[in-house]
């Protein structure tokens, strides 16, 4: 059990899965958007993640990944 609690917050966050649902026209319109990123989840994720630092409630260094060469 202290294993569990020495865990870092990055393995936590990666085993913390949550769903999300969406109308089918807006999964269209994000699935076709999202042509340049690796998946639909991972654009999702940089749009999440883009507004939240624009609201600056999480750092750039923070993010899950870097998205360099991701156009938006």
């Amino acid at each position: 059990m202290k294993e569990n609690n020495n865990l870092n917050k990055s393995t936590r966050d990666i085993g913390n899965i949550r769903h999300l649902k969406m109308p089918e026209r807006l999964w269209k319109l994000v699935s076709k958007a999202s042509k340049n990123s690796r998946s639909v989840n991972d654009y999702i994720i940089t749009l999440i993640e883009n507004d939240l630092i624009k609201r600056k409630m999480i750092k750039k260094s923070e993010r899950k990944k870097s998205f360099k060469n991701a156009k938006f």
